[in-house]
């Protein structure tokens, strides 16, 4: 218990910064499978554009009472350097990639191909944190490979754009995870996630003014070509609630990559999974076959065996310029 518990300088006890981290991306990620079913369950009535300009406008207006309300005014000018930037465009393309897959694909299967993302975190930690990878990290890259194989089951005659989408999306998590932990530790969360909104705005508006021009024909595919569908009530309503989901969910992420490194905050990270099929049952009925079970296990397996954390020798090998106490947090 005195691992996880530390005095506060009231002397009361307090959770350490990687359980605090744990805590949040769970929240989190129950959060975001939850917004993510609802935008599937919506995706004939709105437009990926919209729901962006939308979505992202209410929660920026959430997000600037809070920062109004809890940040004091000499802590609110924000750098909002490169790095900041970097991260917010890479939530931005996840966000827009992701949706994007979701009305062609089961919503269990494009969740399973998206939780390749601590598999991708085990690369790009090698890559641009030059993290020495133990063979345990490779062994699970593998694994979850042939998970994503028996996931797809793709053939030569049967490979869908819409299923590369969430592999895309995994990829630009799991940098956004590297980045934050590296680069962005000492940004104001709530900064973060204004920022996020901002960019994710400016996205959907972008969208919208672009369609408006072009005006294509939106055949198979309103959800992504449509300009500006009529909401009804319960539209208004549903947006209303993501937004309000977006807000914690933006703050709550960059918040855990702050208290602890990419991997460990990985291996919570894959309640997704299991939250996703609770969704996928319970809105869908979907009820996964024998490889597509098999396939979501390997991926979830491996996904955990990727994200442990390696020992504290090689994890202070990851920056010589992280203290050592950072690290054991």
């Amino acid at each position: 218990m005195e691992q996880i518990l530390r005095l506060c300088p009231a002397g009361r006890p307090t959770l350490r910064p990687t359980v605090r981290g744990a805590l949040a991306i769970l929240a989190a990620v129950f959060l975001l499978s939850l917004s993510d079913a609802l935008v599937k369950l919506a995706s004939d009535r709105l437009a990926l554009g919209q729901l962006f300009l939308l979505r992202s406008v209410l929660a920026a207006g959430l997000i600037a009472g809070l920062i109004r309300l809890a940040v004091p005014r000499p802590a609110r000018r924000w750098r909002w350097g490169r790095a900041v930037w970097l991260r917010s465009l890479c939530l931005t393309g996840m966000w827009a990639a992701y949706y994007a897959s979701l009305p062609s694909l089961t919503f269990s299967l494009a969740a399973a191909a998206f939780y390749t993302s601590p598999l991708w975190m085990a690369v790009l930690s090698r890559v641009l944190l030059r993290e020495r990878v133990s063979p345990r990290r490779w062994a699970a890259v593998a694994v979850g490979f042939v998970g994503v194989l028996l996931v797809l089951r793709p053939d030569a005659g049967n490979v869908s754009p819409a299923a590369l989408l969430p592999l895309l999306a995994a990829f630009l998590y799991a940098l956004t995870g590297v980045i934050t932990w590296r680069w962005c530790r000492a940004e104001e969360p709530l900064g973060m996630a204004l920022n996020l909104n901002f960019c994710l705005g400016l996205a959907g508006a972008g969208t919208v003014a672009a369609l408006a021009l072009l005006r294509p024909a939106t055949g198979e595919h309103p959800y992504l070509l449509s300009v500006w569908p009529d909401l009804r009530p319960d539209d208004w309503a549903l947006i209303g609630l993501l937004g309000l989901f977006m807000a914690i969910i933006a703050t709550a992420v960059a918040k855990a990559y702050q208290l602890a490194p990419a991997p460990v905050v990985g291996v919570f990270d894959n309640g997704y999974l299991l939250f996703a099929a609770v969704w996928a049952v319970a809105f869908f009925g979907e009820a996964p076959s024998v490889t597509g079970g098999l396939g979501v296990a390997l991926i979830g397996g491996s996904a955990v065996l990727a994200s442990l954390p390696q020992d504290r020798a090689e994890n202070a090998r990851v920056d010589p310029d992280v203290r050592q106490d950072d690290v054991e947090n």
